[in-house]
């Protein structure tokens, strides 16, 4: 079952609102406690401990980004891990898919050079955020790999903080000059749904975030970091996101595919 979030609505969520149980579920028989300690527990004695992926642990010099080009096929921070493609034989440019992490947030910028910023005020929690691409829709070899997290052991979810980069950010606020993608206007949207992924690949629950929704009367894009309630989606394993747009063309999405994540938060047994 897909469940449909809008994050202009779930902005108010907040880390202090969220508690672990034991299957992260408030359907449980067992009640939500918490100790002395302030860790989560529960009525059969489970404790938790709340972690947060915020990429303080990469690093990187200010307004610089990496983007896979030492060929790790992937990065890690704290129990998650990333995964990353890139193809140096791509033409004209070299291409990447998966998950980059940056340190860039400068809103002035324009077009493909700005798909490593983020449009917000600050580039993130701590310095650095992860860029998540892939258009769903696409079939070519160069960008092979759709985000993807998979954690070291199952975590119960808990929150995730999401922005736009300034790339797709002004293709949907103002259109591309090029002519390729189109300026946002009534009935167009802009999704990214997340699905809890199984030991066989398939998806137990998703979720669609709206980073962009102009259907029935609205017009809106996200413009900060926003955080959602992972909840929802129980304990997981293995997370992946789908970019998907109103704005598509022959060949796939003509909006760009991006979108950025940050402070991840999820619990597991202590």
């Amino acid at each position: 079952m897909t469940k449909k979030l809008f994050l202009a609505t779930l902005a108010i969520a907040s880390l202090t609102t969220l508690s672990c149980t034991k299957d992260n579920d408030d359907s449980n028989n067992s009640s939500n406690n918490t100790d002395n300690s302030g860790q989560d527990t529960t009525a059969t004695g489970v404790v938790y401990d709340t972690l947060v992926v915020d990429f303080s642990d990469l690093k990187l010099e200010p307004n610089s980004h990496w983007e896979g080009k030492d060929a790790a096929g992937q990065f890690v921070s704290g129990k998650a891990t990333f995964l990353n493609s890139y193809n140096s034989s791509s033409y004209p440019f070299d291409s990447w898919s998966g998950f980059a992490y940056s340190k860039q947030n400068d809103t002035t910028t324009d077009g493909f050079t700005s798909q490593f910023d983020v449009y917000t005020a600050t580039s993130s929690n701590r310095g650095i955020f992860a860029v998540g691409y892939r258009d769903t829709y696409a079939t070519d070899t160069y960008t092979p790999v759709t985000p993807t997290i998979t954690f070291s052991e199952p975590v119960a979810l808990q929150s995730a903080d999401f922005a736009l980069n300034v790339y797709a950010y002004k293709i949907m606020r103002d259109g591309d000059p090029n002519g390729f993608a189109k300026k946002f206007t009534a009935n167009d949207w802009y999704k990214i749904t997340v699905k809890n992924i199984d030991s066989v690949g398939l998806a137990v629950d998703s979720l669609d975030v709206y980073l962009a929704d102009f259907r029935e009367g609205k017009s809106m894009i996200v413009d900060s970091w926003t955080k959602l309630n992972l909840a929802p989606l129980g304990t997981a394993s293995k997370l992946t996101f789908e970019v998907s747009s109103s704005d598509v063309g022959e060949l796939g999405m003509n909006t760009p595919a991006y979108f950025c994540l940050d402070s991840l938060v999820f619990c597991v047994p202590k």
